[in-house]
């Protein structure tokens, strides 16, 4: 495999098939960085106003919550299954 991309919030490898590859560690990463982005700023919102805003979207406190909810949890799933695999894994040798 080549080397990782540096520089991205992920961390990319190319096998010599092509295939790309990111480490599950920075997947879990990052769901709780985009996480923690959502809870601030449905932070610095009151309930009911408009916490983030684009030419497509518009997403209010409660929405933001609720978002940083569910990316944590899958986050904390992927660790639960990571530390498994881990586990399998130093028994088997």
């Amino acid at each position: 495999m080549d080397g990782p991309l540096r520089g991205a919030l992920l961390d990319v490898v190319k096998s010599r098939e092509g295939r790309l590859y990111i480490a599950a560690e920075g997947v879990g990463s990052l769901l709780r960085g985009i996480a923690k982005e959502y809870a601030d700023l449905a932070g610095l919102c009151g309930c009911g106003q408009v916490a983030a805003k684009d030419d497509q979207v518009e997403l209010d406190c409660t929405t933001l919550s609720a978002l940083a909810t569910v990316l944590t949890a899958q986050a904390d799933g992927l660790d639960i299954q990571l530390i498994h695999m881990a586990d399998q894994t130093a028994h088997e040798s």
